[in-house]
């Protein structure tokens, strides 16, 4: 089964988010130089993301707990 490239969405420790794109081998590509106040800011992003990256798959990491 062929990998896809993903858009992850990440907090920053200011509780901010921002996205990072990976490639389909799983190597960092980019990382937003934003970050994004509210959860509807970073989905924005994510939407844009995805008219360029079609077919990547959306990981949401902020549903996720950090340690």
């Amino acid at each position: 089964m062929l990998k896809k490239p993903k858009i992850e969405i990440n907090k920053a420790k200011n509780d901010e988010f921002f996205l990072t794109l990976k490639a389909a081998n799983g190597k960092k590509v980019l990382t937003s130089g934003e970050t994004y106040k509210t959860k509807q800011g970073v989905n924005n992003a994510v939407k844009a993301a995805k008219k360029i990256v079609k077919g990547a798959e959306v990981v949401d990491n902020t549903k996720t707990k950090r340690k």
